[in-house]
């Protein structure tokens, strides 16, 4: 046998063999794939509760098919998170915050088009430009780099003729890719899912239970959203609550504003956290310094108050608050305590200063003292009271800082002006997008005061001129 038909026979040879690797690799694949999809059909011909319908369809993908796995459905027209798996490899705190994550569903995978239904959509090779169409805002972009996506796909998922919800396949660490060749894969693993669901009751049992939260939401925000300002005699005063999301109404910002033996009292505070749990501990927070101030009209009481009902809770709560009492007495100070909270501020003119230092913050130590401050408002000067979401709300520049802050009140000449105007600069620095929650407090003595024991039902009359 010649040298050139002894090289040929060995292109031959080798080019069998990684045909037959080849093979082998494609019939293990496709074993694999079997495999998957004979257990999500058993998961879904077993009378199984919801929860462990999910937890077993979501066991048979990850790592099977996949580094992580998220299920998402439709209720009353809002993606909700239904299930989270991440496999064995991951980054830390990955799956905790594929769990907070609101989802982001593309339109043509969940609703579809009037000419086509809602498809499948496979990324082979994930870009920067993919993430930044996923990302909710800078923070979820870096999220979302950091999880390192090499191929996703989305799957929709559909019941009794509607879309429901969406699959969600991802693969990064492993080093894995998703290809053409799985498309016929996915076309049957999203039968199989909808199907195991729907036996399951999960987009029933869940519409129920969003339309149970939804009243029980409703009515906590009732209660707990800031009221409207009262009239407060001898003073004018405005105020600003944003809420973080647009599905937040209540949060772990506040302020409130009551009689007390000697005037008014006024608080405006801030709760660590977000959610239901931020919103149960602002609760707790206006009530009881509601309570203890009207019982005694002493701001360091209420504070002192508070901080015990806080180190009283079995979970930890930390608050920080602005309170101070409003004489209706002209020639009365203000007084003022502040604990953990940033200082209110006097504008007199362009002068903004801190009115006082500010004390412990609540909830965090027992023995503790806050100190009781004085201060003269003359008419035409204004205090103002913010929480760190102002300060802190970032945009495409950074953070809205303090100075632009100071700048924005100088010379501001009214409580509502002060309101307006910081309203409409953070939305514009922002550009409408708020990650925490915001308030802002201005109160200013009315031009025309006549002193303490006035008939105060004229109280917003100008005197007649002879």
């Amino acid at each position: 046998m010649g040298t050139v038909a002894i090289v040929v026979l060995a292109g031959l040879s080798a080019a069998l063999a990684l045909i037959l690797v080849r093979a082998s690799a494609a019939r293990a694949r496709m074993a694999r794939s079997f495999a998957v999809l004979e257990s999500v059909a058993a998961v879904g011909e077993r009378d199984l509760a919801v929860e462990s319908t999910l937890q077993e369809i979501t066991e048979a993908l990850v790592p099977a098919v996949a580094d992580f796995c998220v299920i998402d459905v439709i209720v009353e027209g809002r993606p909700l998170r239904a299930a989270v798996r991440v496999g064995p490899g991951g980054p830390p705190g990955i799956e905790e915050g594929l769990s907070r994550r609101t989802p982001s569903l593309p339109v043509e995978t969940v609703v579809g088009s009037v000419d086509a239904p809602p498809v499948a959509r496979l990324r082979r090779d994930l870009s920067e430009a993919d993430l930044e169409k996923l990302a909710h805002d800078p923070g979820d972009r870096a999220f979302l780099r950091r999880i390192g996506m090499r191929s996703f796909v989305i799957l929709p998922l559909r019941a009794r003729g509607r879309t429901t919800g969406a699959l969600t396949l991802a693969v990064a660490w492993s080093g894995r890719r998703y290809g053409t060749e799985t498309a016929r894969f996915f076309r049957v693993l999203k039968g199989r899912v909808s199907l195991a669901l729907d036996n399951a009751g999960l987009f029933s049992d869940l519409g129920r239970a969003e339309r149970a939260r939804a009243e029980i939401a409703e009515t906590l925000q009732r209660g707990l959203l800031p009221p409207p300002l009262p009239h407060i005699p001898g003073w004018s005063a405005a105020a600003m609550y944003r809420p973080a999301g647009a599905e937040n109404e209540v949060g772990g910002d506040f302020y409130d504003a009551f009689p007390v033996a000697d005037g008014w009292m006024v608080v405006v505070g801030d709760v660590t956290g977000r959610g239901a749990r931020a919103a149960s501990i602002t609760g707790q927070a206006r009530y009881t310094l509601r309570t203890a101030a009207s019982l005694t009209g002493d701001p360091l009481v209420a504070l002192a108050t508070l901080n015990r009902a806080l180190l009283g809770r079995r979970d930890s709560a930390l608050c920080t608050v602005a309170a101070f009492t409003l004489p209706e007495d002209p020639t009365q100070p203000v007084r003022l305590a502040v604990a953990g909270h940033p200082p209110p501020m006097l504008v007199v003119g362009e002068s903004v200063v801190e009115t006082v230092a500010s004390g412990p913050l609540l909830g965090a130590f027992e023995d503790v003292e806050w100190s009781l401050q004085r201060l003269r408002v003359e008419a035409g000067q204004l205090l103002v009271v913010i929480t760190d979401g102002v300060t802190e709300a970032p945009g495409p520049r950074g953070r809205f800082g303090e100075e632009r802050l100071r700048s924005l009140l100088a010379t501001t000449p009214s409580p509502v002006a002060v309101v307006q105007r910081l309203e409409g600069a953070m939305h514009e620095f922002t550009e409408g997008r708020f990650v925490d929650d915001a308030a802002i407090l201005a109160l200013a003595r009315t031009a025309d005061e006549r002193g303490a024991g006035a008939d105060r039902s004229f109280g917003d009359l100008h005197p007649l001129v002879a």
